[in-house]
């Protein structure tokens, strides 16, 4: 039989306290995780890559700027052989036809009213979004 005297007690909670750390961040490591996808294969199976990080390179097509609740953003759709929407937030300086890759949190369905679909998020620390995201021109 296994007995413990309180001796034993701070050293238990220390390895206890380790492997809960440990554990937290294997789990926040795992989840930092992105995908390399092209928009073609998000927009095929947008259910596959829903709450997802990706990473999506393509080409730019119809940069807009505007404001939005939680700051200005840049909307855009990024193609390949088909198209989604990104909202990135932050300064993105690009333009129309430019080659470029982002990084953020793909939803299937995006807005108060689900208006949108196959949307990348970039940046803005959006609920749910993953917090940071990049963006950078493709070479």
């Amino acid at each position: 039989m296994f007995s413990l005297s309180h001796s034993h007690l701070p050293h238990l909670r220390a390895a206890i306290t380790r492997a809960v750390l440990l554990a937290a961040f294997a789990s926040t490591v795992a989840c930092g995780h992105t995908t390399q996808v092209a928009p073609s294969a998000l927009a095929a199976n947008p259910a596959d890559y829903d709450g997802q990080s990706v990473t999506v390179s393509g080409t730019v097509k119809n940069p807009t700027a505007m404001q939005m609740r939680r700051g200005t953003a840049t909307t855009y759709q990024l193609c390949d052989n088909a198209c989604i929407t990104v909202i990135a937030f932050g300064d993105t300086n690009i333009s129309d036809g430019s080659q470029v890759t982002a990084s953020g949190r793909f939803r299937a369905s995006f807005g108060r009213k689900q208006m949108m679909t196959n949307v990348l998020i970039v940046g803005g620390h959006m609920r749910g979004s993953g917090g940071a995201a990049a963006f950078s021109p493709s070479p």
